[in-house]
């Protein structure tokens, strides 16, 4: 059946006919989008024939000098990569808008993959002046990992109550969380590798004992730690394929769908998990401006429109870059 283009999402929204639809923030993103992957196209590959890669970082004179005749340029990369930082939360927060509401999750996510196999020769093209990059894939296979770790939480939620091996994915999952404390804390102070198991294996037994602890008071803590270990396994599998964004990608979906109940928490905790990876994702913050307008309806129906620019547009950045 056809979903009436004035459907209410599932966000708490009192704004219903005032403010702007999802499909406006559709459109927002895919220009800030398109403005970010020009910087990092277009411009960079006119700076670059400039002369930019030929000087050397540690000559300060050659840079001061490159950067006085190249200011309009060089403020015009800046700017438009920190407008790109408001793009990929709003993908992820229309991402978390479709799960709930799409009427087969499982279409949703193989119209994901196939795009992001259509889009990933535009991608290395455009990035990397190649068919083929390994080491970095497109944004929609973040957003499809993502979307399958939403939806083996609610498989979990379901179905997962009364079996047997709802137990042994929670203690996995507090493994994992132990695992995962050790790896933060490594990127923060430097342990040798024998030091790291050990704090790994405590943490672990920590979170185990916690757990055993929690679920006997309650067995929503069997759920919440076997979706910590499906979390893990989505954020590890971003990190190995290396899509954008990477498991912090996976994470700020996660962590935006769990504030999904409230426009703001969620845009504003998204924001806060991006910035751990650079703190240029700050700029994300602004989104807080349009979500607080967005009144929960769809709007347009733009949904094969966005799927086909993507791979279209970098295919253009491309073009334009091989004719510079």
């Amino acid at each position: 059946m056809k979903r009436n283009s004035s459907v209410r999402y599932g966000f708490t929204s009192d704004k219903q006919g005032k403010g702007i639809s999802g499909s406006t923030l559709k459109i927002i993103a895919i220009i800030t989008m398109f403005l970010d992957h020009s910087a990092a196209t277009i411009i960079n590959k006119m700076l670059q024939i400039k002369g930019l890669d030929k000087i050397d970082p540690n000559d300060f004179e050659r840079m001061k000098d490159f950067f006085a005749q190249n200011s309009s340029l060089i403020f015009s990369y800046g700017a438009f990569r920190i407008i790109g930082r408001l793009a990929f939360p709003i993908f992820c927060f229309l991402l978390i808008e479709g799960f709930q509401h799409t009427s087969n999750r499982w279409k949703y996510a193989l119209r994901l993959f196939i795009f992001a196999l259509i889009s990933e020769i535009p991608f290395d093209l455009a990035f990397y002046n190649t068919f083929f990059e390994k080491s970095h894939q497109n944004v929609f296979f973040t957003l499809l990992i993502g979307l399958l770790v939403l939806q083996a939480f609610s498989l979990i939620d379901e179905k997962g109550k009364e079996k047997n091996w709802l137990p042994i994915l929670a203690v996995a999952g507090a493994i994992a969380a132990g695992c995962t404390l050790t790896y933060t804390f490594s990127g923060i102070i430097k342990y040798e590798y024998s030091v790291l198991i050990i704090i790994a294996a405590l943490l672990s037994l920590i979170m185990v004992i916690l757990y055993l602890i929690l679920s006997k008071r309650n067995q929503k803590w069997s759920i919440y730690f076997a979706d910590i270990l499906v979390l893990a396994v989505g954020m590890i599998l971003a990190q190995i394929l290396q899509t954008d964004y990477a498991g912090f990608g996976v994470l700020t979906i996660v962590i935006m769908y769990y504030f999904r109940n409230s426009y703001v928490k969620s845009v504003l905790a998204g924001a806060i998990t991006l910035c751990f990876r650079s703190i240029i994702e700050l700029a994300a913050l602004f989104n807080i401006f349009f979500v607080r307008a967005y009144k929960g309806e769809r709007g347009l129906n733009l949904k094969y429109e966005f799927y086909f620019f993507y791979p279209l547009h970098l295919l253009a950045l491309y073009l334009i870059c091989y004719f510079i």
